[in-house]
């Protein structure tokens, strides 16, 4: 029955194709097809420059000229259409998208950038702006009113929320520039961490334009929010942080609280032949279920695989929540045709969009191509040949189709052309409006007023419901001391967002050698008490990544590599961390594994051999407990630890320990004052040339009390340099040079950051000159190489002697960039019984650990930069 339906469409293609008269007869005869509109998108298959059209992931700011906005009367394919912005502007030239109908039937949204402005320079073009149109009053407007308002930014993906407010997506970033504001930082919108146009995060205004507030705090793009039957928002989230490059789903409330990852992490290598794909779009389905079109950002073609996503049962394709059972991959096919998003022709033919009908029904509006290849130079339908995946595709033709899932049938509602792409098809149908959540009831207006939140970690021990550690034993004091504890300390470190060209321009020297890390700011530091647990006030609104560190503040933990945000006021709990090699969910907020770390069962049970003086409740972890009993945690600029947990009648406390920069002799990180009455704003900032090259050039001669001799010179500078004191050349000790001179690798950068963080050349001193050493090559067997000619034949020099093939000797860094702890050749000059013992203090080995573990970054500001 299908395979006769796909030849008898194919056919009624290829009549078409030959300009046959053709009347389109088996159309559809039900209330929805005759009653409701549909609206949909036509826009050229090839640009004026003949390049096909494609829908950049990564650039939702991209402008396709040439788009139109098509209403039709209804779903028969002889019925009337007319376009809805015939007129609107002087020029056809305008770009139109994301089109999405309210529960009422009557409005319709979508993204409208209008026709470029001639001898206009890019920055005063205009922007992409929410538009809307009415069913019954017939009118169409902007949603913004004000057109100064309206240009602050790329308004997108526009979606209805349950209380009438309009849900978008939008380079404005409204809030993040304020906080920019608060953290005494000039105000723009920031980059994306590809840094290649503006980041797209979700906002929330009125129906008529007015109140909008951003509530979601991406520094890369948050798109195409969709409204779940329950009132939560599921949204596209490019996690693009550091070594992560991929489109997840998240959801959250409509304030912006109870963000979480939901869905995708583990379920990218997903498409035909285990090809990677992106999760962008979701569609919600009539019976409240979700499924999405999975495309690649590497694909040439316009087709999608349409997959069905058990959200309620899992987290990845093959990964269930607790307690859920997954008898089949959590993605499955939406439709019963064979459809993916690979080069090679699908008998079955293309999908590029789909649209699921409200009215309880298994139909779709499918903007659908038949399979179509080149015999011969001549277009011909897939049918018609024995193996389609050995010709070349035609050119497709995507046309309007339903799709009934029941009848199994596809009936034509638009034929497409060679030229056109008939995309994004909605019917104006009325469906049920979702559940109305309202501000979370939970969030606390003190917290909320002083742009706070909180963090409240279970136990750092706890990987998806598994102990990576005997958690027990841990919080015991007579069984473990503060010493012997692994982890001691969470840093948060905040993300910078890089400002656009014509606020400030970023050359590329000044993130370091490890641009991905692009800049960070230390935003603080809390004790993780000895069940593992946390509970501290952060930042809301500030994307945050976690780290685990040691005593010594170094990190022992990969970085989090998902900006996790906070709203004001609310209080994120979670069970605890995540592996790169464990699948769980984590941090969802249903469906995570129980976690390690209980608590007391009731009230009358204290923590085992703690200090009688901190009775905790039934159910709370340590650092509860301390919050209940001695106030909420604040963030910290120091290391700073007192052990409050040993019950001094069975044995004496650990020691205190107090790490601070306030005790550096160079310039401490800027910011540093503010952590003395902590509030939202505090930050950290560590820059290269002004912050670590001074600990090398720091004097640290030290001289006999009495007669004033020079006993000993510890300044780096002093042995680390290719000139002594008499300014004659010398090899650098260690063959590490450490001077703030240009370096030869990069003239913006000084030549100890080259020298640390790069590997170099070793050197010798030949004539009075620093040369590079060279050495005979040998092969794998250790055998000398010498010259040889094209046939194998030696090269003799003039006294008939081989002619030996000369090489450097390589000298491997010292320093690793985003890691103090891979960064050992360095410190393990510093510790006891070593070369270096106390050259550099505490202060200055956590200042350079924390440098280090942020990216070993040249500069964490782009206002810090100096011009090249």
């Amino acid at each position: 029955m299908i395979k006769h339906t796909l030849l008898l469409l194919a056919c009624i293609y290829c009549l078409v194709g030959c300009d046959t008269d053709i009347s389109v007869q088996d159309e559809p005869k039900d209330p929805v097809a005759q009653e409701y509109p549909l609206a949909f998108v036509a826009r050229p298959l090839l640009d004026e420059d003949g390049n096909p059209y494609q829908n950049n992931l990564a650039a939702p700011e991209e402008f396709n000229p040439g788009a139109q906005l098509i209403l039709k009367q209804n779903a028969f394919a002889e019925s009337a259409e007319r376009e809805l912005l015939a007129g609107v502007f002087a020029s056809e030239a305008y770009d139109v998208k994301d089109l999405v109908v309210s529960p009422d039937g009557d409005t319709l949204l979508f993204a409208l950038r209008p026709p470029e402005l001639a001898d206009v320079a890019e920055e005063l073009q205009p922007r992409w702006s929410i538009w809307r149109y009415s069913r019954s009053s017939e009118t169409i407007e902007p949603v913004i009113a004000d057109p100064l308002l309206a240009e602050q930014g790329h308004d997108v993906t526009p979606g209805f929320l349950a209380d009438g407010r309009i849900i978008f997506s939008s380079s404005r970033q409204q809030k993040a520039r304020q906080i920019l504001l608060d953290e005494f930082k000039p105000q723009y919108s920031g980059l994306h961490e590809d840094l290649q146009g503006p980041a797209f995060n979700l906002h929330v205004m009125n129906a008529d334009g007015t109140g909008i507030e951003q509530i979601s705090f991406n520094l890369s793009h948050d798109l195409y929010p969709v409204v779940l039957a329950d009132g939560h928002i599921l949204y596209s989230r490019w996690d693009n942080q550091s070594d992560r490059n991929m489109f997840n789903w998240y959801q959250m409330r409509p304030d912006g609280s109870a963000n979480q990852l939901v869905y995708g992490w583990h379920s990218h290598q997903t498409g035909p032949d285990n090809s990677p794909v992106e999760f962008t779009k979701p569609l919600v389905l009539a019976n409240d279920e979700v499924a999405t079109l999975l495309r690649s950002r590497q694909q040439d073609g316009l087709n999608a695989m349409p997959v069905q996503i058990a959200l309620a049962l899992a987290s990845d394709n093959e990964q269930p929540l607790y307690q859920e059972v997954l008898n089949l991959p959590a993605q499955t096919p939406l439709l019963p045709w064979n459809f993916d998003n690979s080069a090679r022709p699908e008998p079955a033919g293309s999908v590029q969009s789909v649209f699921a009908l409200q009215d309880g029904s298994e139909r779709f509006l499918v903007s659908w191509s038949p399979c179509q290849v080149l015999v011969d130079e001549q277009v011909t339908s897939c049918e018609l040949v024995d193996e389609p995946a050995e010709y070349l595709p035609a050119s497709p033709r995507f046309g309007l189709w339903l799709f009934d899932l029941t009848k199994q049938t596809q009936v034509p509602v638009k034929l497409g052309s060679e030229q056109q792409l008939l995309t994004e098809p909605v019917v104006m149908q009325q469906y049920p409006r979702p559940v109305f959540l309202p501000a979370n009831p939970d969030a606390d207006p003190e917290l909320a007023q002083t742009g706070e939140a909180i963090l409240d970690i279970r136990s750092v021990y706890d990987i998806g419901g598994e102990a990576v550690l005997p958690i027990d034993q841990l919080a015991d004091p007579m069984q473990t001391s503060a010493a012997e504890r692994p982890v001691r300390y969470l840093s948060l470190v905040r993300g910078v967002p890089i400002p656009p060209e014509e606020v400030r321009e970023v050359p590329n020297f000044a993130f370091g050698v490890n641009r991905r890390q692009l800049m960070r700011e230390l935003v603080g530091i809390t004790p993780v008490q000895p069940d593992g647990s946390v509970r501290v006030k952060v930042p809301a609104n500030v994307p945050l990544a976690l780290s685990l560190l040691n005593s010594d503040g170094q990190a022992v933990s990969p970085q989090h590599q998902q900006w996790i945000t906070l709203a004001a006021g609310e209080t994120l709990s979670c069970n605890g961390c995540h592996a790169a090699n464990n699948t769980r969910p984590h941090g969802r907020l249903s469906g995570e594994w129980p976690t390690i770390n209980p608590g007391p069962a009731t009230a009358s049970v204290s923590f085992t051999n703690t200090n009688p003086l901190l009775p905790p409740n039934a159910g709370e972890t340590m650092a509860q407990t301390m919050a209940r009993l001695l106030g909420e945690q604040t963030l910290s600029a120091a290391l700073d630890f007192e052990d409050l947990w040993t019950d001094p009648a069975l044995r004496e406390p650990d020691p205190a320990e107090l790490n601070q920069f306030a005790d550096l002799l160079t310039s401490p990180p800027v910011g540093l004052d503010c952590f003395d009455s902590w509030q939202a704003a505090c930050r950290l900032r560590i820059d290269y040339p002004s912050h670590i090259q001074p600990l090398w050039q720091l004097d640290r001669r030290q001289f006999d009390p009495v007669t004033n001799e020079l006993l000993r010179d510890n300044s780096c500078v002093s042995c680390h340099s290719r000139t002594d004191a008499a300014g004659n050349a010398i090899v650098p000790a260690a063959q590490l040079e450490l001077t703030e001179q240009a370096s030869d690798l990069q003239a913006e950068q000084m030549t100890s950051y080259r020298e640390l963080l790069s590997n170099d050349n070793e050197q010798e001193l030949i004539g009075g000159v620093l040369v590079d050493r060279l050495v005979q090559a040998v092969d794998g067997a250790g055998n000398l190489l010498f010259l040889t000619d094209a046939d194998g034949e030696l090269i003799l020099d003039e006294n008939g002697d081989p002619i030996p093939v000369m090489v450097t000797v390589n000298i491997g860094a010292s320093m690793r960039a985003g890691s103090a702890l891979a960064s050992q050749r360095f410190f393990q000059q510093f510790i006891q019984g070593a070369s270096h013992q106390g050259y550099l203090s505490a202060a200055e080995l956590r200042l350079i650990s924390h440098w280090l573990d942020m990216g070993g970054q040249y500069y964490n500001s782009p206002f810090a930069v100096e011009p090249d």
